[in-house]
């Protein structure tokens, strides 16, 4: 999954070509968030996490993404997340692409939404007219008391 995330051509070449260029060839950023949910089905009316990894092997998992990504790249391009922390992280969508990726048995799935749904702009940042701004989710970022220690 590490190498997909690095190789899969999301970005215009500099002639103009469509799906060109990867994170590497443009020296872009990747910001690595652990997301338990993101593998979770329901159960009637309420959330059924039961297949996510117990915290142990997930850290263990996640950190093994995290490593091998840096060591692929460069460690000063790759940024992470605290694990099992609540976190905040807004994206401003710089064109009209979205992208989320997904790993089940080893198999990469890349889901890739062309016409994100417009927002109000939660960053106060100025922004180009032509900017697409695609979701926020605001959560209280809580550092586990073990990582002061």
């Amino acid at each position: 999954m590490a190498n997909k995330v690095l190789k899969v051509k999301l970005w215009d070449d500099d002639e103009g070509g469509k799906w060109k260029k990867n994170v590497q060839e443009i020296e872009g950023e990747i910001l690595c968030v652990s997301q338990f949910t993101l593998l979770a089905g329901t159960k009637k009316n309420k959330p059924d996490l039961h297949k996510s990894a117990p915290p142990g092997p997930a850290k263990e998992l996640y950190d093994r993404f995290f490593q091998t990504v840096q060591k692929q790249y460069r460690e000063d391009r790759v940024k992470d997340g605290v694990f099992q922390a609540m976190m905040d992280v807004a994206l401003i969508n710089d064109g009209p692409v979205g992208v989320d990726y997904s790993c089940e048995d080893g198999v990469v799935t890349i889901e890739i939404d062309t016409s994100p749904p417009p927002m109000k702009n939660p960053t106060g940042l100025e922004l180009p007219e032509d900017a697409t701004i695609k979701g926020k989710i605001e959560k209280q970022f809580i550092l586990p008391a073990s990582l002061l220690e």
